[in-house]
């Protein structure tokens, strides 16, 4: 039995529709990530040398307040701060340790990460932990429909576009390094359309038995936590939308779809998506650098006009993240 799994794949993709279903089996625990890995490795070696447990003392009581913070709580997990100063000598032993610890309290064997970010660190994942991956996918155009309606991620369909593709190439790639027993490749359409064949497939590779309940997700307290922290999650808590792909043509607009096309196309063919014949589109460096100043404003926006409900679940991260950086940025200075 595997003692980790670690989602990879782009965002948007119905990663929290199959983490619900995973945490309703009782030997999974998988709880919504509080991405803590994207969020401290960029300024990792402001925390100093972390063999001296002064500085590591600093780092992990960071983490655990950031977890303490998440959108979606993680209940009343408790962290023995003495305990990882003593045992935690890195930031993905930090990381291993809360999940570990959350697993164990729910007396669970398997622990589940979904930050699809954790991609980009799979070298030290691939070092501390060799968890099982889910490589999870869907229609990039549905992807890019779902960022422009959510709070977080790129809102023009050029950033959305270079996103996803990259993205799914990063993926494929990393997958070619590892033997087929280490992960599973799940399309997001194949989960809607035929739940338990999936889930049954994934569960014999992870050596558990399929639970019928891993379909009643959306009764779970675990799914009433997410979809009540942000208007992004609301159709956690009901059943499966057997229907709910190939939104795109009604959201994005005929230009958009065909900007997306003309830097996905090939990708999007080979997943088995049909594309328009959109003839690849190479953009100047002026088109791009344009591209990316309007992809900031309308990021700023969706962050101004988000709902008071969404600004509040978030509120502690980022006001702790402030001060994170704050404190940092001081302390190196002087």
């Amino acid at each position: 039995m595997t003692k980790a799994i670690q989602f990879i794949g782009t965002q948007r993709s119905g990663s929290n529709l199959l983490r619900l279903m995973l945490n309703q089996h009782p030997d999974i625990s998988a709880h919504h990530p509080p991405h803590i890995l994207k969020t401290f490795y960029p300024f990792l070696s402001n925390y100093g040398d972390l063999r001296n447990p002064v500085n590591r003392k600093i780092l992990v009581e960071d983490v655990v307040n950031w977890v303490k913070g998440n959108p979606v709580t993680w209940g009343d997990l408790e962290l023995n701060v003495a305990e990882m100063v003593t045992s935690c000598y890195s930031l993905i032993d930090i990381f291993e340790y809360i999940y570990r610890t959350k697993a164990i309290e729910e007396s669970a064997g398997i622990w589940c990460c979904k930050s699809t970010f954790n991609l980009n660190y799979n070298h030290d994942l691939e070092k501390r932990i060799k968890p099982f991956y889910i490589y999870l996918y869907r229609d990039g155009r549905d992807v890019a429909a779902s960022f422009k309606k959510a709070v977080v991620g790129p809102k023009h369909i050029y950033s959305l576009a270079t996103k996803w593709r990259d993205e799914q190439e990063e993926a494929l790639g990393f997958l070619t390094t590892l033997p087929d027993f280490r992960y599973e490749k799940i399309s997001y359409e194949s989960l809607l359309q035929n739940p338990s064949h999936v889930l049954k497939a994934l569960c014999y590779k992870l050596g558990i038995e399929y639970v019928d309940g891993m379909l009643e997700y959306y009764k779970s307290d675990e799914s009433e936590r997410t979809a009540q922290s942000g208007e992004m999650w609301q159709n956690v808590t009901k059943p499966i939308l057997k229907d709910n792909h190939g939104k795109y043509a009604n959201i994005l607009s005929e230009s958009e779809i065909k900007m997306f096309e003309s830097i996905c196309g090939n990708l999007l063919n080979d997943f088995g998506y049909m594309a328009h014949s959109v003839p690849e589109t190479t953009f100047r460096a002026s088109e791009i650098i344009e591209f990316e100043r309007l992809n900031n404003l309308l990021m700023a926006s969706a962050r101004q006009n988000a709902s008071e409900n969404d600004k509040a679940h978030r509120q502690a991260q980022t006001r702790l993240l402030d001060s994170i950086r704050a404190r940092l940025a001081l302390a190196n200075a002087s």
